[in-house]
């Protein structure tokens, strides 16, 4: 059995940064440090702790957003039905409304398409 989370960082692609930037930004109040490495560009959230497992949105060629393949879901607050209904006036896709996991005792998910073309999860221990 692990004794760390597996999950060290993740990348969400882009086509658009300052798009994507702009979306994230908008529905869910990140901000981000810009940076490149070798041809990739890369929006990296900004965070008070610098140790903690982070996301950056990323635009490069090997990276295609998609609606398809692993899904990686973000805690961005502490009401999930709140956000969902927020991105749903913004006229954001809702994939899978917002819906308890084990009857709300493992938490509760959302997945909605970001301004890429990425199916993205949210997750609130509060509906």
């Amino acid at each position: 059995m692990l004794e760390h989370t597996p999950l060290v960082w993740a990348e969400i692609a882009v086509t658009d940064i300052s798009r994507a930037q702009a979306f994230y930004n908008e529905h869910f109040g990140l901000t981000f440090k810009l940076d490149v490495m070798n041809d990739m560009e890369m929006a990296v959230v900004e965070t008070k702790d610098q140790n903690m497992t982070n996301l950056a949105l990323v635009k490069h060629d090997m990276m295609k957003p998609s609606l398809d393949g692993s899904t990686i879901y973000l805690h961005l607050g502490d009401s999930l039905a709140s956000q969902v209904d927020a991105l749903k006036n913004a006229d954001v896709k809702i994939l899978l409304p917002a819906m308890p996991i084990k009857d709300g005792s493992c938490g509760n998910i959302a997945i909605f398409v970001d301004s890429e073309g990425n199916k993205i999860g949210l997750w609130s221990q509060n509906m």
